[in-house]
């Protein structure tokens, strides 16, 4: 079962909900897409491990954020969408608080490290084939 949740004004401010049908969950990983942080790459990237998330036992949320480009994303936009669509999570019923996990792809790898330091909610993070060195990443003109 999925549901769409609004964060925040703005289209992009939304995140969607996955839940096991047959219990409860016990943990929430907060799934964050990359695409270099920019807007033609959105959080269906992540549908996959969110149904596996689900087929695990776990509550999967699908965080969408503002992205650079026309969405009127970039510093400190898009990392604001990002702890504000975490804290939305205390506003969903039902939802276990325990353990709160991040799991974000390249720079929604950056975006899940970033997340595990900022939000008090997180507890742990995952980050797959993150950009982590962002001076790097501008050097190397990568997604250029």
């Amino acid at each position: 079962m999925t549901t769409v949740h609004t964060y925040g004004p703005h289209p992009s401010q939304h995140a969607e909900l996955f839940l096991p049908d047959a219990r409860p969950p016990e943990s929430v990983a907060v799934v964050i897409h990359g695409g270099f942080w920019r807007d033609r790459y959105d959080r269906h990237l992540m549908d996959g491990l969110c149904l596996d998330l689900v087929a695990h036992g776990w509550a999967a949320w699908n965080l969408e954020y503002r992205r650079m480009g026309d969405d009127g994303g970039g510093w400190p936009q898009t990392v604001d969408d990002i702890r504000a669509g975490i804290d939305a999570l205390a506003e969903v019923a039902g939802l276990p608080s325990v353990r709160v996990v991040t799991i974000g792809h390249s720079a929604g790898g950056h975006l899940a490290l970033w997340a595990a330091h900022e939000c008090v909610a997180v507890t742990a993070a995952v980050s797959l084939a993150g950009v982590t060195d962002l001076l790097y990443a501008h050097r190397r003109g990568l997604s250029s």
